[in-house]
């Protein structure tokens, strides 16, 4: 009997490799994710160690100058941990997107698969069809031998 040859295995081959790509890209993102969000604790606990730096300062009476460069070097740092924020959100951003590709690709690559399975159980019962036909004509055939062989034919 004939293998099963599926007709869209270029397809599926191109989508198989589409959603691996995809996931890879989703990887991605979830790395610059994390990266992100380490960044922005970073600069949180600088900026809560330079008010607590200041602070003491201030409690020492420090001349107005140093406070005042103190001060700078906060808002500095508060201007630091808000482009942190905004860098996790477009990672989040980036995240969210990926994570969508990444399941339209899989279900391009599962409605190919629903194909191939329909491909195969169609060829199944077609090689069913073909082995049931044969089995009634070799049976048919027998049967014929058989009268022929002992005089049973009916046929004039």
């Amino acid at each position: 009997m004939k293998p099963f040859r599926f007709t869209l295995q270029a397809v599926l081959t191109v989508r198989q490799r589409q959603e691996r790509e995809a996931l890879e890209r989703y990887a991605a993102a979830l790395m610059a994710r994390r990266k992100a969000g380490e960044a922005l604790e970073s600069a949180e606990e600088e900026l809560v160690r330079g008010a607590d730096v200041l602070r003491t300062r201030l409690a020492a009476a420090v001349p107005a100058g140093d406070a005042a460069r103190h001060q700078d070097h906060l808002r500095e740092l508060d201007v630091r941990r808000a482009q942190a924020v905004e860098v996790l959100r477009t990672a989040d951003r980036g995240v969210a997107s990926a994570l969508q590709a990444m399941l339209e690709a899989r279900r391009q690559r599962e409605v190919v698969e629903q194909c191939r399975d329909k491909q195969r159980q169609r060829h199944q019962r077609d090689q069913w069809a073909a082995e049931a036909k044969l089995i009634d004509e070799l049976a048919l055939r027998r049967t014929a031998l058989a009268r022929t062989l002992h005089g049973t034919d009916p046929r004039p």
